[in-house]
């Protein structure tokens, strides 16, 4: 009995001391120092802390934040500056093309004014000399009735032949050989066939004729032309290019075909005088007018190419 409880008192203590040992071993090491002062454990942290500050932002991250807004901005302001350089040649390109266009329509002017004054004078110098050939024919005449003797300017001219006498009978003297001046024929208001497949154009082009006091005819295409031609006789022929089944070259060759009209001034208007300029002279059309024209310069260039049409002809034109 006694054997075996000194066994359990043993086993006791064993464990006992196991147990300490592992306390120890689990204890701070300033707990294990001899002569140590226990230090009080903290006290709990409450339940609604403090928020933690935010760690503090990385300088390499910032630096590149900073370039790249800096890079776009700068991207920016070259496409603006880009912009603006297209905006400024576009405008400088607008301006010489106008310029280019002003010129030309001013040389075009001034070629066709040079044109119809050089017109106006030979017009001008062929009256002049007209005149010149009536007056000194006319003084001719008066000069041969001067020199016959009275007789022959009181006798009469018979119309039964001369007796068989043997005596010649005086001739009157020769009429003047000299054409009747343009002032001396009646005169005739012109008669314009404008054919253009636009009616703001055929209003405005037949207003502009009508308010010189000449008539004018509408057509809206080549062949409307044509079947006026069979019915009326116009003076002059003002075409465009491109119209309807029959276009301004091949109503100009048709007009020089025909056998009436062969000689009537043909004016062409077009956007591109220069491209058409060939083709319009191989038709026969005796004035290539671009446009924009100005007003004046048609209105003078039709009454020069009707004044030589009417030299041709013995007409007068007023």
């Amino acid at each position: 009995m006694n054997t075996q409880l000194l066994l359990v008192i043993g086993a006791v203590l064993l464990v006992a001391g196991v147990a300490a040992l592992l306390l120890l071993r689990r204890r701070p090491p300033a707990a294990r120092l001899p002569g140590a002062v226990p230090v009080a454990a903290p006290a709990a942290a409450p339940a609604a802390a403090a928020p933690r500050p935010a760690p503090p932002a990385d300088p390499g991250a910032a630096l590149v934040d900073a370039q790249r807004q800096a890079a776009t901005e700068a991207l920016r302001q070259a496409r603006q500056r880009k912009a603006d350089e297209t905006a400024r040649l576009e405008a400088e390109r607008d301006a010489l093309a106008r310029a280019d266009a002003a010129a030309r329509a001013d040389a075009a002017t001034r070629v066709a004014a040079a044109r119809a004054d050089a017109v106006f004078r030979a017009d001008a110098a062929r009256a002049d000399a007209l005149a010149r050939a009536d007056a000194a024919a006319r003084a001719e005449a008066a000069a041969r009735a001067q020199q016959r003797p009275p007789s022959a300017r009181s006798t009469p001219v018979s119309s039964a032949p001369p007796a068989a006498t043997g005596a010649s009978m005086p001739t009157a003297p020769a009429p003047p050989t000299a054409s009747i001046t343009r002032s001396a024929l009646p005169p005739r208001t012109p008669l314009v066939l404008l054919a253009d497949d636009s009616k703001v154009v055929r209003v405005k082009t037949g207003r502009l004729f009508e308010k010189q006091g000449w008539r004018v005819l509408l057509a809206d295409n080549g062949a409307a032309a044509l079947r006026l031609l069979d019915t009326d006789t116009p003076d002059l022929l003002v075409t465009d290019v491109d119209m309807p089944e029959i276009d301004g070259f091949e109503l100009t060759r048709r007009v020089r075909a025909h056998g009436r009209y062969a000689r009537l001034p043909v004016i062409m208007i077009t956007s591109a005088d220069e491209r058409h300029r060939d083709q319009a002279t191989a038709a026969g059309v005796n004035l290539l007018l671009g446009k924009p024209y100005a007003e004046d310069d048609l209105l003078a260039q039709a009454r020069a190419l009707l004044e030589v049409a009417a030299q041709r002809a013995g007409l007068a034109l007023h």
